[in-house]
């Protein structure tokens, strides 16, 4: 999004809070009320997250209503953003993963022994969004990569890639540097690394409890099941990986 008087970028300035920018973003409207009639009482603000996902706000109110000179949050805005997160990732369908042959048996699998537990979070990713996956996590451990993925040249490529650039502290960012590393791997050097890109693996969002239990156990007797773990790097991350 744009302003009209400016023509700069909105949140391209200092506004680096979740409450900043939307109070940038409510400020635009203000400022071009001309291209707000009074009679719109709901606005829809789409914002787009480093790793491709979409979060979507509907915003009651008349578009002239006074702008409070500052937006104060009264949450962990961080925790807002990953209940949201949650929530969108936690929607994916098996049709959605759009996993190979030996991983979307596995899942079907899995949903039909727990149809009302198992949420798939994750399955086949993009260069891009292997990438955007990888960088929050980065950004909260500068040895992420290192301490969850095998000793490869692939790994050892990206750790180089973070070890050399410590100033990349934004995830956008790390996600632009990790993808530059990956685009020039082969099929195979891609599925050494991870197989979410080549669409033979899954995460499933962690359970707690005695059901939580029974999940692991069965994800480690799913059919050929190449490889899982149930942290990554110090994070709850419940991943299976699977042979073609």
């Amino acid at each position: 999004m744009t302003s009209k008087t400016s023509g700069t970028p909105v949140g391209a300035g200092k506004a680096n809070t979740i409450g900043e920018v939307m109070a940038e973003v409510l400020g635009v409207v203000r400022q071009n009320e001309r291209c707000f009639p009074t009679q719109i009482l709901r606005t829809r603000v789409a914002i787009s997250l480093a790793n491709g996902d979409r979060i979507e706000l509907e915003l009651d109110g008349a578009a002239n209503a006074p702008l409070p000179s500052r937006v104060e949050l009264q949450v962990d805005p961080c925790h807002v953003v990953d209940s949201a997160l949650e929530r969108i990732q936690a929607s994916k369908s098996i049709a959605d993963l759009n996993l190979g042959v030996s991983a979307k048996a596995a899942a079907e699998k899995l949903l039909e022994q727990f149809p009302g537990d198992v949420k798939f979070t994750s399955g086949r990713r993009t260069i891009a969004e292997q990438a955007a996956a990888m960088a929050p996590n980065v950004v909260r451990n500068r040895k992420w990569i290192e301490q969850t993925y095998k000793d490869t040249q692939q790994r050892a490529a990206l750790q180089k890639w973070v070890d050399e650039n410590p100033s990349a502290t934004q995830a956008a960012t790390v996600a632009v540097g990790l993808e530059g590393v990956m685009k020039g791997w082969s099929e195979a050097q891609q599925r050494s690394f991870s197989r979410h890109i080549t669409g033979d693996a899954f995460d499933v969002q962690p359970v707690t409890g005695t059901q939580g239990g029974k999940i692991k156990e069965a994800i480690t007797k799913l059919p050929k099941l190449n490889w899982n773990a149930f942290t990554e790097g110090g994070l709850e991350i419940w991943h299976a990986q699977f042979d073609a």
